[in-house]
């Protein structure tokens, strides 16, 4: 059975790894303390992200979604597609937890493993853990 040249090139092309495909630097786990409170965020290299806060007494928060680099400067968005919990209960009752449907940083990289966000409220400093 004969095989064509542009049949051979395309089987081969599809055997092969991408080796142009670069993984992006923000890509990884980063944690961080703010204001005396435990933060992990893992930014996946497919554009997904997790953030979890740890707040006093234990109670955790958790908020997803995907993560793009945007704009032409160093600027990290992430647009909330999930969270938990929703509700809040005490001992004046229960209330919804809102959360904004994106919120977008002004990133700095350093030495591949300190990430500094920053936003109105001032800036975080993370540590790759992962």
């Amino acid at each position: 059975m004969a095989v064509t040249p542009r049949l051979a090139l395309t089987l081969m092309l599809a055997a092969c790894p991408l080796a142009v495909a670069v993984a992006n630097p923000l890509a990884g786990t980063w944690r961080a303390t703010q204001a005396g409170q435990p933060i992990e965020i893992t930014l996946s290299p497919d554009g997904a992200f997790a953030r979890r806060d740890h707040g006093p007494a234990g109670a955790e928060m958790t908020v997803s979604g995907r993560w793009t680099l945007t704009g032409s400067g160093p600027w990290l968005r992430m647009t909330v597609e999930d969270w938990a919990p929703r509700r809040a209960c005490g001992l004046l009752g229960c209330t919804d937890i809102r959360v904004p449907a994106a919120e977008t940083y002004r990133y700095i990289l350093r030495d591949d493993d300190r990430l500094l966000l920053e936003d109105p409220g001032g800036q975080t400093e993370f540590r790759r853990v992962g």
